[in-house]
């Protein structure tokens, strides 16, 4: 079967490797999205009211009965939550409409609470808490290989069928969610897993509407760690990702008056770019941050991808690579 970002397809990890059943449309958005897309109002537990969609709000009300939240087989709620979840069929055109309002609204109040989301993450990482040891060491190695199905699945599709999709995503946004995800499950840490996969749900419920908040967690690569023939799919980003040591370490510029040629230097404690502080030189072993007094060390050691990767302790610079690119840069501008 073809994998596909959907969030019932995302969802459907966690209970295999907890070996529970992945449970109905209602409590399935509520399991991960508490409060976000279903409010859960106030009843007995034995009382079936049935659910309905506030479109001013856009959000579903329910109630609990018996335990789970109730659903009472109506047709709009299913046909909403369907969409929402990925696995309705059939052109209901209204139930779409209303699911994209509650995509924009579920955005636009992450964009203006960011302790939403760290709420949610941190939902994601008590779930998580929930497995055994070797249950999350198998559901790290199926998330991992299901970014790489992803991006395979995503290659192969033509535009006509990425544009048929009851909620098309655009090539950028996709590719930033699924490699995102990828970078933090291969940190090969219980935050990076509990990250990863609160990502794929992200992209998986919000579609495009995911692009808002890319930038909050932004892992991309810097070109000077690219090679020049590398392709710029995701497959390609990926396998960067996966296996560094398969790839040398590019330099594109020209100016080598500098010690580390295109390389942005940041202050550890405050974040300022120390190349635009004056007299910066990256000659120096050390340089004391001007806006701060923080005393950074200038060394190959603390060149990272990204900054990314420099919060993670991730992929420091070799220096003989680092090294062997300029050298291999000074010979290609002798011989032009």
């Amino acid at each position: 079967m073809t994998a596909e970002l959907r969030y019932a397809n995302v969802t459907e990890f966690w209970y295999r490797f907890a070996g529970k059943e992945i449970p109905r449309q209602l409590d399935l958005l509520y399991d991960w999205f508490p409060v976000f897309t279903v409010a859960e109002d106030e009843s007995d537990g034995e009382t079936k009211i049935p659910p309905y969609f506030d479109e001013a709000l856009c959000v579903i009300h329910a109630v609990r009965y018996h335990g789970r939240l109730y659903s009472g087989a109506d047709e709009i709620i299913a046909q909403l939550c369907g969409r929402l979840i990925g696995s309705a069929k059939g052109n209901r055109e209204k139930q779409r409409k209303n699911a994209v309002l509650m995509q924009k609204r579920i955005v636009r109040y992450f964009s203006q609470h960011y302790d939403a989301i760290e709420f949610l993450i941190n939902h994601t990482a008590a779930r998580m808490c929930e497995l055994e040891d070797d249950a999350l060491n198998e559901l790290l190695d199926a998330l991992l290989d299901y970014t790489v199905d992803l991006a395979k699945a995503r290659e192969e599709m033509s535009d006509t069928e990425k544009d048929g999709e009851p909620f098309p995503m655009d090539d950028e946004i996709f590719d930033t969610v699924v490699y995102n995800a990828a970078y933090q499950l291969n940190l090969c840490t219980f935050e990076g897993l509990a990250r990863g996969y609160f990502w794929l749900l992200l992209g998986g419920l919000l579609r495009n509407e995911a692009g808002r908040l890319t930038r909050r967690f932004d892992s991309s690569f810097i070109e000077v760690n690219r090679m020049p023939s590398e392709e710029e799919s995701l497959l390609s980003k990926l396998d960067y990702l996966f296996n560094p040591e398969d790839y040398e370490y590019v330099f594109s510029g020209d100016d080598f008056s500098q010690r580390f040629p295109d390389i942005i230097w940041k202050c550890d404690r405050c974040g300022d770019t120390l190349n635009e502080q004056t007299g910066f030189d990256d000659h120096l072993e050390y340089w004391q941050c001007r806006r701060c007094g923080w005393i950074n060390p200038l060394s190959v050691e603390y060149i990272h991808d990204s900054a990314e990767d420099a919060m993670n302790g991730r992929g420091a610079c070799a220096e003989d690579k680092f090294s062997d690119a300029i050298e291999r840069r000074k010979k290609e501008l002798e011989e032009q």
